[in-house]
């Protein structure tokens, strides 16, 4: 999962990321073949509704970089079946790319936005740097972090030593 949250929570994410890291050590299978129990990642009490991101603004901020995709659909099982119970499925949805493989996705509630959440798995160079902006957009509303639970790294986006060395491990496909 790769995250966006307000600076304000850096605290309550870092200390997140540092238990599910551990729990991805202590919960290996014994094979290496995967996990015996998951870590449930916590939301942050600091979220960009508490920090007063309208959706409007994002919309605005995102939308020129990344065209909006309204019609989004995440599934986490559903095979051959039409409708995965555990899936997600928006018609107007607010999703900002151009296809499954790097998008950043918002998650509202009313006028807010409540969650940021996107998906970077290319090593395309153009696409990592239309995902840069998409970030340094919402940065720029509402000063931000990344949260990457696939690489145990957080940092702030507006830290351009971090951010860069960041988008260098999602070229190199270390996902």
């Amino acid at each position: 999962m790769r995250c966006l949250h307000p600076l304000a929570a850096a605290a309550e994410v870092g200390r997140d990321l540092d238990v599910a890291a551990q729990a991805s050590e202590a919960n290996r299978a014994p094979d290496g073949a995967g996990w015996t129990d998951v870590h449930v990642i916590q939301a942050p009490e600091h979220d960009y509704a508490q920090a007063g991101l309208p959706v409007g603004a994002a919309d605005a901020a995102l939308a020129p970089i990344l065209p909006r995709v309204r019609r989004f659909a995440a599934t986490a099982m559903a095979g051959f079946d039409g409708h995965d119970p555990f899936g997600t499925y928006e018609e107007d949805a607010y999703c900002y790319g151009v296809d499954a493989s790097l998008f950043v996705k918002l998650e509202t509630d009313g006028a807010q936005v409540r969650h940021i959440w996107f998906q970077a798995e290319t090593g395309d160079p153009e696409r990592l740097q239309e995902l840069k902006a998409a970030l340094l957009a919402v940065d720029r509303l509402v000063p931000s972090i990344v949260a990457d639970y696939w690489l145990d790294r957080t940092g702030p986006v507006g830290d351009l030593g971090f951010f860069d060395d960041y988008l260098a491990e999602l070229a190199d496909g270390r996902t």
